[in-house]
This record gives structure tokens, sequence and C-alpha cells, in this order.
């Protein structure tokens, strides 16, 4: 049992403990390693779903599951009780995870989630529990699946495709070798594929939370022309100058003047005509045009295993994997243009008004207007995304993974299990449309491209100037790992068992920059990188008292030591009473660690965030476009010096069985991490500290923005804050994990299946240098992965009625509605009752009250599963998802996907979804 080195005979250990088998996986329609995990009730926030990979996620292709909403790096993803290498990518550049694509889905036996700390056994990352995926150890005969799938909306197809063929017989023949292989494509999901409000960042048709004025139109350019973003495929210019002569990306504006549309004819197709505010531009819909719900993804595996009794007292196996995941994405943020900041701006890229042969550039319409203040021709600063360059990346994922082991006995009553494994994980990366720097400067001073009418661009013109990047990152592990057990003498209520084990593991990652020049040349390509490896060596012991048949004391302990020079020792003790037959008690407290990520101590990672100037620089700019709020770089560097995470956990719970046929249980949590490691915790400090002109704190330094065209002499605002990841949060959560259970048969030929799994936060806080931030039953904490938020209430019910050769399934998963702010992101003003309090004072660059909505609702699916054994060996199985067609709640505050929260309702916004096919075997 997952959580214990000893075998147990039931599921009531001192951990509370849920276990999904596979034949409840193909009740529910779960047919994915992911899906299965992602859908149980301790699932929290911070995962990374498949459908964020489409959305900008740094950890493009991969899928990782978060217990207790401690993120991907608090979960330890195991198969068969080892070790698996981690996805090369970091989600958010920083948390090192086990991609849940890997897992071979065609032979799990069962998948078992531990929702207690497990570092005592398992060592680091086990803080919020531990998933094990159990593989089948014998299969015989030939089987497999063929299946298919579309939703209502005529979209989103779904192909999928097993086989699976094993000989032998462990019991009579003394073996049993088998081998499977899975095919599974799910094509791409657009986001204009499906309706208001998930296909546009135009809100201007609702009402704002204040329930009076129109909500933001989000388009490009939609609340009005900002000049230092507004970027569509049809350019716009507006009169200006050279900060400095030659540098074609220090434009400033004129002061006083008007953008106007660069194509005499107006604009282009995809983009509308505006003239609010001043001037002439174009407005454009990014999320309409170019984003995606989901990505294309096709999965391919094989899996081959040999399991052989060697004598009569031991039993060895050797099990190898390959898998590819390969998936489309196309730009969530559009194609490339002067909007991006990232590593280099080009906001301020201007049209020169004489080219580099000393000809005036025709694409200047002020070339010929002298500007009074330098006595110089004026140049045209441009706002362009260059609409005729695919942007987009495909991340094909290759693993490949081989285990072995024995187990056995010895002696006089001694057990052994001997087992190792090795892991190799690469992602190739292709990434289409990003700007190569020289080779934009040059077609600007050139005139080679035509930003007036950009149909006449050669194809030759369009690659030199974003030419295809190839990256690749790897990562890969080994894990040797041995224990001894022995049953020492009889107690009252059994034998008192010991067990000693030792490991020892090794894991490295190599993900670099995927810019290949390595000097900034690309642009707007997530910039993050970690380079490193390192060693593990750790010894544990388990000891298990059954002292009374009603009083069960288990005790254990592992010792861990990292080459990076630091060491940790986890205890653990479980107590499980039995005062009468039907009614269990159990608790646990344990201690635990997590073990800074390589990219923690090796990486960098620059991400952004949304900031606004202080009160006295937006006044010295006159309050215009360039103080409003806008994304500030927050670059940060590996610390070698961090110290581990560590974590004291308790759960206390009762188990109650009245009959057979029925089981209960209630199982309260509590988790406290320490030492929690955190991306610049002084940033906030260190952008005071640069607009008072005081000194940074140590290790922290500044990049300023270009000046303000209007106002070239006023403080610069930030681009980027640089910083070291340190240990400086603590955080505390707790609930309650509810569980309930019927198997009954009601006749001979009909019995009736339900499972019940429910989970609820009472409490998500974190504290921080300024405070402790509250986020149960809130969007936060907004920067960790998708901005999925901390709901209250997450749960699952199966109900499964078999009648002679019929199958139905109704399975509903609920999750509970949320607060639209956070302590972290639009905070109630001190005094507020209401969160509307906090969303009122929040404006965009034109004053209109900002889409944030006070309250997200609750969301409800249900999905129904009916099959029919027309054979012994071959049945037909229909599925219908989300039957009644919910609709995800409106959430404009995630930043995860458009106007829905792609964790919790994701399947509210594919809609009604049916699926057909067939299981067999001969």
């Amino acid at each position: 049992m997952t959580g214990s080195v000893f075998r147990r005979k039931d599921l009531d250990t001192p951990s509370p403990v849920t276990v999904l088998t596979s034949t409840q996986m193909q009740q529910r329609g779960i047919t994915t390693a992911a899906d299965a995990v992602m859908s149980l009730a301790a699932a929290g926030g911070g995962g990374l779903p498949s459908s964020f990979s489409a959305n900008g996620a740094f950890a493009a292709g991969a899928t990782g599951v978060s217990l207790r909403g401690l993120t991907t790096d608090s979960t330890l993803v195991l198969q068969d009780g080892m070790r698996l290498a981690d996805f090369p990518l970091a989600d958010d550049g920083a948390r090192s995870f086990v991609d849940l694509n890997t897992i071979p889905s065609a032979v799990i036996d069962r998948v078992e989630v531990l929702k207690d700390g497990a570092s005592a056994t398992y060592g680091a990352d086990a803080i919020a529990g531990v998933v094990n995926y159990i593989m089948k150890k014998q299969i015989t005969g030939i089987s497999g699946t063929a299946e298919g799938g579309i939703s209502q909306h005529k979209d989103d197809g779904h192909q999928r495709f097993t086989l699976t063929g094993g000989y032998g017989d462990l019991a009579s023949q003394g073996f049993n070798f088998y081998v499977s292989g899975e095919y599974q494509h799910d094509a791409i999901l657009y986001n204009r594929d499906r309706g208001f409000p998930y296909n546009t960042s135009n809100l201007s048709s609702k009402l704002a939370d204040d329930g009076k004025s129109p909500d933001v139109n989000g388009n490009v350019n939609g609340g009005g022309f900002d000049v230092l973003s507004g970027a569509t495929t049809s350019a716009v210019v507006v009169p200006a100058t050279m900060a400095t002569p030659g540098d074609v990306l220090s434009g400033q504006q004129i002061s006083g003047t008007n953008p106007m549309i660069l194509n005499p004819a107006g604009c282009g197709a995809g983009t509308n005509f505006s003239n609010a505010g001043g001037g002439t531009y174009c407005t454009q819909d990014i999320t309409n045009q170019y984003r995606a719900i989901q990505p294309s993804q096709t999965r391919i595996g094989g899996t081959a295993r040999l399991t052989v009794n060697v004598g009569d007292r031991a039993q060895a196996y050797i099990m190898g994997t390959y898998y590819q995941n390969r998936e489309f994405i196309p730009s969530y943020g559009g194609p490339a243009g002067t909007s991006i900041i990232n590593p280099i701006s080009i906001q301020n890229l201007v049209l020169p008004a004489i080219l580099a042969n000393g000809s005036v550039n025709p694409q200047d319409p002020y070339a010929n207007i002298i500007d009074p203040a330098t006595g110089q021709r004026e140049s045209a600063l441009v706002k362009y995304a260059f609409g005729g360059i695919p942007n987009n990346e495909t991340e094909t994922s290759r693993t490949a993974h081989v285990a072995a082991g024995i187990n056995g006995t010895f002696g006089d009553g001694w057990h052994y299990d001997v087992a190792g494994t090795y892991m190799h994980s690469q992602v190739d990366s292709t990434l289409r449309g990003n700007l190569n720097y020289a080779a934009l400067i040059n077609a600007v001073e050139t005139g080679s491209y035509n930003f007036i009418d950009p149909s006449q661009n050669s194809q030759a013109e369009l690659n030199a100037l974003a030419p295809n990047i190839h990256a690749k990152a790897t990562s890969e592990l080994w894990q040797i790992q041995g224990t001894i057990t022995k049953s020492l003498y009889d107690l009252p209520g059994g034998p008192l068992q010991l067990a000693v084990s030792g490991q020892v593991h090794y894991e490295g990652i190599n993900d670099p920059n995927e810019d290949p020049t390595g000097a900034g040349e690309a642009a707007g390509i997530n910039s993050f990188n970690a380079a490193g490896h390192r060693y593990n060596e750790s010894g544990a012991f388990e000891l298990d008292a059954p002292i009374l048949k009603q009083l069960d004391v288990n005790a254990s302990g592992r010792y861990d030591h990292y080459s990076e020079g630091f060491s940790h020792f986890s205890p653990k003790v479980g107590v499980k009473i039995t005062p009468v037959h039907s009614v269990i008690l159990r608790g646990t407290f344990s201690k635990g660690f997590r073990a800074p990520s390589i990219p923690e101590t090796q990486g960098s990672v620059l991400g952004f965030t949304t900031a606004t100037p202080p009160a006295s620089v937006i006044a010295e700019h006159g309050n215009n476009g360039y103080v409003q709020p806008y994304s500030l770089g927050l670059n940060t560097a590996g610390n070698p010096n961090l110290k581990p995470e560590t974590s004291t956990s308790f759960t206390g719970g009762v188990v109650l069985e009245p009959t057979r046929w029925l089981s209960l249980s209630a199982d309260y949590y509590r988790i406290k991490k320490n030492n929690v490691i955190v991306a610049g915790p002084l940033s906030g400090e260190a952008m005071d500290d640069y607009y008072n002109g005081t000194a940074l704190p140590a290790g922290y330094s500044i990049v300023q923005n270009s000046v303000d065209p209007a106002n070239p002499n006023a403080t610069r605002t930030i681009e980027i804050i640089n910083s070291p990841y340190e240990n400086a949060n603590s955080l505390v959560t707790s609930g309650l994990d509810l569980a309930a259970s019927v198997n009954y048969r009601i006749a001979p030929n009909i019995r009736f299946f339900s499972s019940l799994d429910a989970t609820w936060i009472q409490k998500y806080n974190i504290r921080t240098a300024d405070g402790v931030q509250h986020f149960a039953g809130t969007v936060g904490p907004y920067d960790t992965t998708s901005a999925s938020g901390t709901p209250r209430w997450r749960a699952n019910w199966q109900n499964t009625l078999s009648v002679n050769k019929w199958t139905l399934t109704a399975t509903a998963y609920y999750t509970s509605g949320y607060r639209g702010t956070a302590d972290d992101y639009q905070t109630i003003e001190p005094g507020a009752s209401a969160c509307s309090a906090a969303i009122a004072t929040t404006t965009d660059a034109d004053g209109n009250s900002v889409s944030e909505q006070c309250h997200v609702k609750h969301f409800i699916d249900v999905d129904m599963v009916v099959s029919y054994a027309v054979t012994d060996k071959f049945s037909l199985f229909g599925d219908v998802y989300n039957v009644g067609n919910a609709k995800a709640p409106f959430d404009p505050n995630t930043y995860g996907g458009v106007n829905y929260n792609p964790a919790w309702s994701n399947a509210g916004v594919i809609g009604r979804y049916f699926k057909i096919g067939a299981n067999f075997g001969f």
C-alpha cells in the first residue's frame, strides 16, 4: 500500500488513501493517467491542466497534478513505487514536476493517492501527498479498445486505440509476458469555435460588476489607442523623433500628435477602424482570431513487461516503456509585433525618414516634415503585428523508461525487495514567428519590409524576419532502492514488523534558453533556463506495532542527504484504533521537506505581472498611457544557497463501516510549510526603493523602461526587476476530506455501486513579509499556475448500476464558487464588506471599470457512460460528457483561459461531448 513498505489486506491505514481502480476509470469514461487524478477532490489549485498548454504555460505540452493546492512540486508522482524523471521544462520556469502524459495508461491496474505527508517513506517532495500508479503484473490473451469522440458542435475530434497481448500464467507456468501499445489524438479547439464570452476579449456588451457601466473591451486598442502597445496587423503610425540618432528602437512620439493608419486604404482584413479619442487607428480581437481552448495533441507509446517466478520464494520483473506526446500550440497573444518587451523592447520602433541607402523612406508619411525642435525630418513611430508570419509552436516530448526488480523471502521469515529504474525525457520545441531583432532592424533601416501593404512581402522576407527556432531540453533520473522486512515477534494484535531500506538516486536537467543565439536575438520567447544535476542518498526505517487488536501504531523515519550539501530527517507516526469492528479512528503526525529544484538553484526565469507606478510618477506623466497598468518583468536567478522547504502535517479521522456494503470516512488535515521558496520576495520593496531614490535590497537590480515619448524628462518606469529565489514565506492549509462508498447487490444479476469523494478547504494562508494572505475561497494565489484559485469545495460522485450485461454510470463533478479577487490580486480595501469594493477601485487605461467579477459561480457537470457486454470478450460503450451541457461560469479574473477557469470548468467550454467505442479480446 502506498505510504508503507508493508503489505496490508485492507485500505484502512492510519493515513487516508483514495484508490481508483481501472474498472472505475472505465466506468467513468476516464482513459488517461492525467484525467484519473485531475478529477480527484484533493487535486486542488496550482495543477497544470493540458488546456493551459494552449494559453502560455512555461511547461507547454505537459500535465501536472497538485494535491492540497500546494502546486505541482509538492506532490510526488510514482510508478510502481519508484520516482519518475521530471519534465524538462519547469512549471512557471521554477517548479519541477512529473508529466502525467508519460504514464502508460493502457496497463494501469489502479491509482493509489495518499493524501498525507510521506517524506518519511519517499523523501523529498511528498509534502502534499503521493500519487502512485500501479501497473498490471499479469495480462493474458489479446485485448484492446477502439473509440472515437466529437462534441455536439461537431468539432474537437478524438480517437484512441489500444492493443495489448500477453502470455503465461504466474501461478501455473511461473511467468507472464505482455506488450501493449496505445495511440490517442485530440483535435485543436479554438476560442472562436465557442460562443460569447469565451470567444472574445471584448466584454463591452456586458455590464461591469457595478451593474451600470459597460464592461471593458479587451481587444487590441479596444479601449482607445495606446502608443505603447497598440499593435494590430494593420500598421498605425504617429510622428516621432529618435532619442538616439540612428537607433530605430529609440522613437519618441512628438507631443500633441495623433495616430493615423499607415495604409491609405484603411484597416486591413481582421481589423476594424476606430477614431475614438483622436486620430485614426485599428482594433483587433486577438482572442477570436488566434487563441485556442486546447491544443492539438497526439500521443503514442508502447510498454513491455516480463514477470518471472524465481524458484518458489522470489519473483522478478523488467518493464520498459516509450512514449511520445506531441502538441501543436497556436499563439495565445497573436502575431509577434511592436508590443514585445522581452528581452529587448521594440515598443518604440520607428520607420526612419532616411533609409540606409540615403533615400527618403516612402513608408514614413512624415518624412518630408521638419521637426522645428530638432531641425530633423520626422520619423514614424509604428505600431504593428506581423500577421503574415504564423506564430505558434510544436512541442514533442519523448520519454524512455525502464524498471526492474526482484522481491522474495529468505531464511526464517525475512522479506526483501530490490528495484531500480532509469528514465530519460526529451522535449523538442519548434517555435515559429518569433522576430529576429537584427533582421527586424535591417528590414526597417533598408525599407525591405512593406508595412503599408504587408501582402506584398515575399516569403523570403518573412522567413528572414522570423526564422524557425529549434530547441531541446532533457532530463533524466536513475534510482536504486532496497528494503528488508522481518516480523520480530507476535504482539497481542499481530506480528511486530520492522523494515529498513536504502536508496540512491540521480536527477539532472539540461534546459537551455530557447533562443539559439544565447544573446537575446529572438523576440518574445519565454526566457527561462536551468542546467544541473545532483545525487541523493537515503536510509529509512518503518516499525508497525499492533499492540492490541484494537490498537496499531506505525512509526517511520528517513534521512536524506543531497550532493548540494543539505540533509534532512523526516519522521512520521501513525495510529489506528478500532474500538469496535465497525469503527476505526486514525491519525498521523509527520515532518517532511521539499528539496529546492534545479531551476531554483541553477536556473533563471523571466515572468511578468501587472504593475502600476506610484501616484507621484503618474502625475509626472500627466496620467497618460505610459503610466497606466502595464506588464512588469520579474527576472529571477537561481540561488545555490537555498534551504529545503520543510513541513509539519497532521491528519485525524474516522472510518465507519456499519455494514459490509457501506463505508463512510471523514479526515481532517493540516499542513504547515516553512522556508517556502519564492521568487524575489523583496521585489515590491525594490520597486519602492527605485522610485524613492534609495538603495535597492542586496542582490536586486532594476532595468528601466524606455522614456515616455510625451514626457522624456520624467521618471522612467521599471521594465524588469532582477532578483534571486529566497526562502521567505510560510504557508498553512487545512480542511476536511469526506468519502462514502456503497457496493450493494440488489439481486443476483443487479448490483449498485456508489462512491463519493469530497474535499473542503478550511484555510489556505500564506505569510509574507507584509502580513498574512488568505486565499481559501478566492482566485488566489494569483501568480501560481494559471491562477486557478482555491475553491473551498471539490467533489465527485460516481453511481453505477449493473444489470445483466448492461452497465450504466453517472458521475457528477462539483467545484464551488469563489471570490473573483484575492489578497495578492485586487485586494479588498480595509473596512470594505464585499469584493466589489476592490473591483470598483480598478480601472483600465480609459477609466472604465475592469472586467473582474466579484464572485465566480460554482460549476457542476455530469458524465454518463453506458456499456453492453455482447460476449465475455466483446463489449460496446457510449459516453456522454457534460450531459446537461453546463456552461462554464464567467471568470474574467484568471489568466489560464479567456473568461473561464480551465482548471475547474473546461468541460463547460467544450460543451456536451459524445464518445463511442468497443472493448475486445480473444
